[in-house]
């Protein structure tokens, strides 16, 4: 299966249907990433099948766990090459996408690939996510939440928490072992004061096993009710 055919049979099964801009889009991406990685230690992605399943497709399952509103603003902590934040922002361009990179040259290839697809309401950062906790600007600002390699389910929650507006999520993709272990790990997100659910995917391949993803979600802001009067 050629990798425009492994595109589109995903995308079918995560129920998701592309414009062509968007298409045209993703095979940008793809293009511009394959030119970088001999430079850039971008991903440990190298063919374009396994930049389409691991890279796009394990994107776009984390639709699963948010809903793309207008109003939502994403944060997208150590973007590598991207995965998810900016490919969650080609396909579902009305939401806000930061992208928060440590490594110069990694950021580097972020902005450049924003500026060659034309995006609005998206920036790539050349930061450290903790950098970003006491700045106003950032700290408690954002709905949702993306960390894909910056460690252990309790170095994402750490850096990605203060970032978190009430209400707001951390979604990561997780195996089966964190999954069947979520019960340990439910007094550690408490500390934070999150709670956890498990959310999955489709696999992005027939008979592949779905994509798991846990959402660990800070408590929405307590409405205060006015006194009834007597």
């Amino acid at each position: 299966m050629s990798s425009d055919e492994l595109l589109r049979h995903g995308l079918g099964r995560l129920g998701l249907l592309l414009t062509p801009a968007q298409f045209e889009a993703l095979e940008l991406y793809l293009s511009e990433l394959l030119r970088w990685v001999p430079r850039v230690n971008l991903t440990g992605l190298k063919s374009k099948e396994a930049i389409v399943r691991e890279g796009f497709l394990r994107s776009l399952s984390y639709r699963a766990a948010f809903e793309p509103e207008p109003w939502v603003r994403a944060v997208d902590i150590g973007s590598g090459a991207g995965f998810p934040g900016l490919v969650l922002k080609i396909c579902y361009p009305e939401i806000d996408m930061l992208l928060i990179e440590a490594a110069r040259r990694r950021a580097t290839f972020l902005r450049h690939l924003i500026r060659r697809l034309g995006l609005t309401r998206v920036r790539c950062i050349h930061a450290r996510a903790e950098q970003l906790h006491a700045d106003p600007e950032h700290r408690g600002r954002y709905h949702v939440a993306f960390a894909r390699a910056v460690g252990g389910v309790a170095r994402a929650v750490s850096l990605a928490e203060p970032l978190l507006s009430p209400g707001g999520r951390l979604i990561l993709q997780v195996g089966r072992h964190t999954v069947e272990s979520l019960q340990a790990l439910r007094p550690r997100l408490a500390e934070f004061g999150l709670r956890a659910a498990i959310r999955e995917a489709p696999g992005v391949e027939t008979g592949a096993p779905p994509t798991r993803l846990l959402v660990a979600e800070k408590p929405p802001p307590r409405t205060l009710w006015p006194a009834s009067s007597r």
